[in-house]
């Protein structure tokens, strides 16, 4: 406007008038059909409400020129037909009751006249009953006499050149790569929640989905998902009175970048619903990195009074009446699997087929090395290989794999002299465990003093020591903090930690928590706080390091942190820089100290950030890397 200011807008003043019908489904097309996988959502939906167990989907340009869904479901009679394309015409309700126990995926007819008023449409139908089929042609809202076809029995619903008479609107459809990607998207909805429906699709004569009709979801997810899911997947069940939560989950090392694998469905309709999606991740808090995202497939079963999914047009939002009672069903139904299972990740290696790639020599030579510096007998320099007395029954002609004596052979692998660091006390304080625990490992060793192999009866382990040790500090003050405050010891001298005026108006929110955990801290002057005592669990910790780091994180987030967060939050930091570190020497003793706990704590196959702490590596592996299969 160059500036200028414009004065004295009015719009323009005309009878009140009704619209005709072909102008209101146009509008009403703007609310159903955003872009041509709104088409193609609804003609699917449609087509599971009346039966179909095979759904073929053709589609060209991205959908602009032609959706194409045909079904082999119950068909429509010819005197209904021409009722299809009528608005609010629908066979699924017929009373304001209704609206609120709603069984099917489609229930307000409007899809089919809003699809019609903005493109040249056509069904063709045939029911088991009747001898021939029919069609029935509409543009712009305006029918055809419906007329007698050859058909199968079934429904062909076709649209073509969708918004050709609302060109304002044809403009803002993206790249046809893009919307089919949309409705590629929509078809793997159905494809999910339905895996009994065997599904085609189709872009510019090119299949890109053909999946058969499955036995069970599991099936059809790994088909969905692809191969590599296969083996990776975990079933949840959970039920009461008021809701049943079905489906599957990755393992933790199966988490993603995005949510793109993340599906929900409640009574076999897809939706969107944030609460039950971080439901999903708080699930795998401490067994994934932060910023990764599980992989889910959930399905919710509610009686339909629970919910209501009349709001939103497109029906992908719902409204429970206990916003709660999902949100608790999910983090149980997941939690109660995980606590169940080893969730120790497996090394992923090359097969080192007859390639010799460069890549795949160095791996196999570097497993080589992992497994002959485990087995490899000590020799020279044995004043630094420290052996504890042998237990009783031992045998010295016992073979290798069956010494019961615990080693580390250390001279080959680092020159330095063996200085061994006390582990803090938590790994001498026993928590109690239910049932009986697995027999410690009878053969492991430190290398690098930073890992800890074990072998197993079909492989060996993998340990990082750091992060086994930090899982398990954090476990021990979690239970500790839920029972009450720990107990602390007051330092000698308080330590005061300089501290920006924007960090001092967080800390009080963070001083009840912190004195929960037995660390007494106090405000010592404008400009720094002063920490007074420190809980006997964290001798490690350093007090310094840990406020700074602490109040640095908090400030970050501008103090917008839930109390459990808050609570996570301080236990990771504090789990992190208490545990023993990558470098540190450990005796046989410790090391026991440490698998003992090992198999004691919950989640000990991650640390508190989401790493793994453990790796497994089968023999089947190994005999690959040595081509013995």
């Amino acid at each position: 406007m160059n500036g200028q200011v414009i004065e004295n807008f009015s719009a323009p003043t005309a009878p009140i008038h009704v619209l005709d019908d072909a102008l209101v489904n146009k509008i009403a097309a703007g609310e159903v059909v955003e872009r041509p996988a709104s088409v193609v959502k609804e003609l699917l939906e449609n087509a599971v409400d009346a039966g179909a167990t095979r759904l073929s989907i053709t589609i060209e340009n991205g959908g602009k020129t032609l959706i194409r869904v045909t079904d082999d479901g119950s068909g429509i009679s010819p005197e209904d037909l021409p009722l299809a394309f009528a608005r609010h015409a629908t066979s699924k309700i017929s009373s304001v009751e209704d609206l609120f126990s709603i069984q099917t995926m489609g229930f307000r007819g409007e899809a089919l006249a809003s699809i019609a008023g903005i493109s040249h449409a056509s069904i063709i139908t045939r029911r088991s009953q009747d001898q021939q089929g029919w069609r029935i042609n509409a543009h712009e809202s305006v029918l055809e006499p419906a007329v007698p076809t050859s058909a199968p029995v079934g429904t062909t619903v076709e649209v073509r050149d969708l918004f050709y008479c609302v060109p304002a609107r044809r403009k803002f459809l993206r790249s046809d790569a893009t919307e089919f990607g949309h409705i590629q998207e929509m078809v793997l909805r159905i494809a999910l929640a339905y895996p009994h429906i065997a599904l085609m699709l189709s872009h510019n004569d090119r299949k890109v989905l053909d999946l058969p009709a499955a036995s069970d979801h599991q099936v059809r997810i790994v088909e969905a998902f692809g191969g590599e899911f296969k083996n990776q997947l975990i079933p949840i069940s959970y039920t009461d009175p008021n809701i049943q939560v079905r489906g599957f989950v990755g393992l933790p090392e199966t988490a993603r970048a995005t949510t793109r694998f993340q599906y929900l469905f409640l009574n076999g309709r897809y939706i969107r619903d944030r609460s039950i999606f971080h439901a999903l991740k708080e699930a795998y808090r401490g067994l994934i990195e932060p910023a990764a995202q599980p992989v889910g497939v959930l399905f919710l079963v509610m009686a339909p009074v629970a919910f209501d999914v009349n709001v939103h047009p497109q029906k992908t939002e719902v409204r429970f009446r206990d916003p709660n009672l999902a949100y608790r069903a999910v983090l149980a139904a997941i939690r109660e699997q995980f606590l169940q299972r080893d969730l120790t990740p497996h090394v992923r290696l090359s097969a080192g087929g007859a390639s010799g790639t460069d890549d795949v020599k160095t791996q196999a030579a570097q497993t080589r090395q992992i497994i002959a510096d485990f087995f490899r007998q000590p020799q020279a320099d044995s004043s630094k290989i420290d052996f504890p007395a042998a237990t009783a029954g031992s045998s010295g002609s016992a073979p290798s794999s069956m010494v019961s004596q615990p080693y580390r052979a250390e001279s080959h692998l680092q020159s330095k002299a063996f200085t061994p660091v006390p582990l803090p006390s938590v790994l001498s304080q026993q928590i109690p465990v239910q049932g009986e625990l697995e027999p410690l490992p009878n053969h492991f060793m430190q290398f690098h003093d930073s890992y800890l192999v074990v072998q197993e009866s079909d492989g060996i382990l993998i340990i990082d020591q750091h992060a086994l040790h930090e899982r398990i500090i954090y476990e021990d003050l979690l239970a500790r903090v839920r029972q009450g405050p720990l107990e602390a010891q007051r330092l000698l001298l308080p330590v005061v930690v300089s501290v920006a005026a924007g960090q001092l108006a967080i800390f009080e929110r963070v001083k009840p928590l912190l004195v929960n955990l037995g660390i007494d801290v106090d405000v010592f002057d404008s400009g720094s706080v002063a920490v007074q005592s420190l809980p006997t669990l964290l001798a490690r910790l350093n007090p310094t390091q840990f406020i700074r780091e602490l109040l640095d994180k908090l400030l970050e987030t501008s103090g917008r942190i839930t109390d459990e967060e808050l609570l996570h939050e301080v236990l990771d930091m504090a789990a992190c820089k208490a545990a023993i570190k990558a470098g540190d020497p450990l005796t046989p003793d410790e090391i026991q100290a440490l698998l003992r706990r090992r198999e004691e704590v919950e989640r000990s196959s991650n640390c508190p950030h989401g790493r793994p702490t453990t790796v497994r590596m089968s023999l089947r592996d190994l005999e690959r890397q040595f081509k013995r299969r």
